[in-house]
């Protein structure tokens, strides 16, 4: 149904729903790995971003772009405020998803009860929050650069995920989340560019 999979794709890219601020220049250590990467992620107790979204369509001619606010709070909570072409909002909180939209009854969604949406949100989520295991447990992981820029690409574990998105990558300087690509098994791919609130 097409309005499941819209919320999947936001889902995954919310947060990501959410930036972390930059820690201090860290020279890489030669055995800089994902549970340091993850260490480093769980020491960031909040965070708020800028975010720039772009979606691509095979069945559309021109990018859907749309812009906001992304805010984090560890180690469940993220949000996804939408303030161009037209307002909406997602907000992960425990369990609950809830979608908000512009002249739309809101929408509640149990991640326990959908484990696909659940999974897409612990891409993130997990990845926020320095949760290994729970990462793990749903996407199997590969990082590559170094402490100071960083790129994870996320493959799902379980193959009725993978009929949605086929790859999820989120690229960092050290503990700030600048992008995130949401591949899709049809070719359809959303781009989401995260950047630090203006002071």
């Amino acid at each position: 149904m097409r309005f499941v999979r819209r919320p999947l794709t936001a889902a995954a890219a919310l947060v990501l729903l959410s930036a972390a601020p930059s820690a201090q220049p860290q020279t890489a250590a030669p055995d800089w790995s994902l549970p340091q990467l993850m260490a480093a992620l769980h020491q960031v107790p909040a965070s708020t971003a800028r975010f720039v979204e772009t979606r691509y369509l095979h069945l559309l001619n021109q990018a859907q772009r749309s812009s906001g606010r992304l805010i984090y709070i560890a180690p469940d909570r993220l949000q996804k405020a939408t303030i161009e072409p037209i307002p909406a909002r997602l907000t992960i909180a425990g369990d609950r998803l809830t979608i908000e939209r512009q002249g739309e009854q809101n929408r509640t969604i149990s991640l326990q009860d959908s484990s696909q949406i659940g999974a897409l949100v612990e891409s993130i989520r997990a990845t926020l929050a320095g949760d290994l295991p729970a990462l793990t447990a749903h996407f199997t992981t590969a990082l590559a650069g170094n402490a100071n820029v960083w790129t994870l690409t996320l493959t799902p574990r379980d193959a009725r995920l993978r009929e949605l998105v086929t790859t999820i990558r989120i690229s960092g300087e050290r503990t700030a989340i600048r992008e995130i690509e949401t591949m899709e098994p049809d070719g359809d791919r959303t781009d989401m560019a995260i950047a630090p609130e203006p002071k």
